[in-house]
């Protein structure tokens, strides 16, 4: 590799905790299932999903994946936290909705955010376990508990400061956020 000063790698446009891979066997066993359309899991629960960003670069938009059935009106809320020694901490950012069209991908504007290079948390929240969102299953493996997610029994809306909990579940939610704007 050959070092440019001032070059930046360019980061993808969409970004969840399924951007950037393990590699190998390792990304396979995390992965898990297919995607598909769930209740969420408890109301107001959130879920924190660790992300590591390789460079720099601004949040533009936060989204999630309806699922089969929106009907019910419920509030999607999703943020970004920074790390606190492999926990969520501080919320740096977050946007929320309610749901949209089913089975099709939500974008909520939020104030332009720089981020560096580092770990942090996307997390989800929905304030009715009665409409669909879109998962990815992993498999049930103790030793991924805490690697894959965290969890908070009430935090709808998300709070200032996660204080979550290590997961027995093992839905990974689609959502992310976005670096660019649909025009």
């Amino acid at each position: 590799m050959i070092y440019v000063p001032g070059y930046v790698e360019p980061v993808p446009p969409m970004i969840s905790p399924y951007t950037f891979g393990w590699g190998s066997a390792a990304h396979e066993r995390v992965v898990g299932s297919e995607a598909t359309s769930a209740t969420w899991e408890s109301a107001s629960r959130a879920v924190y999903m660790p992300i590591f960003i390789p460079t720099p670069t601004i949040l533009t938009r936060v989204w999630w994946a309806n699922g089969a059935t929106t009907s019910g009106g419920a509030t999607i809320e999703v943020g970004l936290y920074r790390d606190a020694g492999y926990k969520p901490g501080a919320k740096i950012v977050s946007g929320s909705a309610t749901q949209g069209t089913a089975s099709q991908v939500q974008f909520v504007d939020v104030t332009d955010t720089f981020l560096l290079p580092g770990l942090y948390w996307i997390a989800v929240t929905s304030s009715s376990a009665t409409n669909t969102t879109m998962f990815r299953g992993t498999p049930a493996d103790a030793s991924l508990d805490a690697v894959l997610r965290m969890q908070e029994a009430s935090a709808s809306p998300l709070p200032a400061t996660a204080t979550p909990v290590e997961s027995a579940v093992t839905n990974n939610w689609l959502c992310g956020f976005s670096t660019t704007t649909i025009t």
